[in-house]
């Protein structure tokens, strides 16, 4: 039985998660990523409910939930400053 391939294009969570989900499926997986290296940048990345079910799914969730930090509330604004949405 041939296995399946797949490439995926860039290494942000996105990436790498659909690249977990897959080899750990037997699938041979690529991450192509034009940044020189993964090293942190002193950025935040916020996940929301179903994002972290969906790392739940592949077997991260608590893997990044020992690693959160919470923030508090949150939400969306327009470029003005109007709230768009809120979240708890």
């Amino acid at each position: 039985m041939e296995q399946h391939r797949a490439v995926i294009v860039g290494a942000g969570i996105g990436g790498l998660t659909a690249a977990v989900a897959l080899h750990r499926n037997g699938w041979r997986v690529t991450v192509l990523e034009r940044a020189a290296d993964l090293a942190p940048v002193g950025a935040g990345i916020g996940l929301a409910p179903n994002a972290q079910r969906a790392l739940d799914v592949i077997g991260l969730g608590d893997r990044v939930r020992d690693l959160a930090a919470w923030q508090g509330d949150g939400g969306m604004r327009a470029p003005g400053g109007r709230w768009l949405a809120r979240t708890n």
